[in-house]
């Protein structure tokens, strides 16, 4: 692998990692504060279902619009760039996907915190599926960018 290649390949994972990382501990710490001093409970019990129905908007509008932006973004990617452009564009685009997720999953985390429904922790569950489903793997960037098979090869 090209070392510059293989340079963006770690820098892309590590970024990943650390987000991953840093979802895992905010859903840890959540837990743990709401089980040992319960919820902040700030709200009113009607306030607390206009909260809930503004992070199910939310995990219903920002889920799709981070897929759909991923794939366009994939979309205007041209074939005849070098691998190194290609992965910076794939970069770009998989960073804004994974930070609309980080951003919903911590919204529902909050939600949690205020409430203390376990409901916000099915729907974090969801989120944090989703980013694991989308870690970048070399095989999706290999199938996103559809690589030729010596770009498949430099990546390899």
């Amino acid at each position: 692998m090209d070392m510059k290649i293989k340079q963006q390949y770690k820098g892309l994972n590590l970024i990943y990692l650390i987000i991953l990382g840093s979802m895992s501990a905010a859903a840890i710490l959540a837990v743990y504060f709401v089980f040992k001093a319960g919820a902040l409970s700030i709200y009113e019990f009607d306030e607390q279902n206009i909260i809930k129905s503004v992070i199910i908007i939310a995990l219903l509008v920002g889920i799709p619009v981070g897929h759909i932006f991923y794939q366009k973004k994939m979309k205007h990617i041209n074939v005849d760039l070098n691998l190194g452009k290609k992965i910076n564009m794939f970069k770009t685009a998989f960073i804004i996907r994974i930070a609309m997720l980080e951003g919903i999953g911590l919204l529902t985390l909050i939600g949690y915190l205020i409430t203390g429904d376990k409901s916000f922790l099915y729907m974090f569950a969801l989120v944090f599926i989703l980013f694991i489903i989308h870690a970048p793997t070399r095989q999706r960037i290999i199938s996103d960018l559809e690589l030729s098979d010596e770009e498949q090869e430099q990546l390899s």
